[in-house]
């Protein structure tokens, strides 16, 4: 009988062993297991964190850009109201310089309502000059509008 138990002490030492060796396959590949979930989860981080700061460097490129419109915008400001100080001159002429926009509306206007009245009023559609007049008043209207829309829109405030 000692052969026999020495074949079954040797044959249980290899299933043992056997079963110790897929034990200890089986725990190499939980812990590459979660190795990969830990590789899977940096590069996520990583990938998160590449994706934040190239939104921030495009909000600092958006901010830059807005930064460099309000900064041309008071800088054209800046340059209309110096083009609109009065120089060291006579009285009487920094009077009409200052003068020449909003006299130069009003007449517009004015023009604008009297072709209105031409055309409209008294029936100026129906004769020959009928073109010239229609022409002259379309070019009245342009030019009223966009002095109104100039003077106005020079001077609005800005949000």
């Amino acid at each position: 009988m000692d052969v026999l138990n020495s074949l079954s002490g040797g044959a249980v030492g290899a299933v043992m062993g056997a079963l110790g060796s897929a034990a200890n396959r089986g725990v190499g590949l939980l812990e590459l297991r979660e190795k990969r979930k830990d590789r899977a989860q940096d590069i996520a981080h990583e990938r998160a964190m590449a994706e934040l700061a190239q939104t921030l460097k495009s909000q600092e490129a958006l901010q830059a850009q807005r930064l460099a419109h309000i900064q041309g915008s008071y800088a054209g400001l800046a340059a209309s109201i110096e083009a609109d100080r009065p120089e060291a001159s006579y009285r009487w002429v920094a009077a009409v310089r200052s003068l020449t926009r909003p006299v130069l509306t009003l007449v517009l206007w004015i023009l604008f309502a009297g072709m209105f009245v031409i055309v409209f009023g008294f029936g100026a559609a129906h004769d020959q000059s009928a073109p010239l007049i229609a022409s002259g008043f379309e070019t009245i209207s342009f030019s009223a509008a966009t002095a109104l829309a100039w003077w106005f829109g020079d001077r609005a405030p800005r949000p």
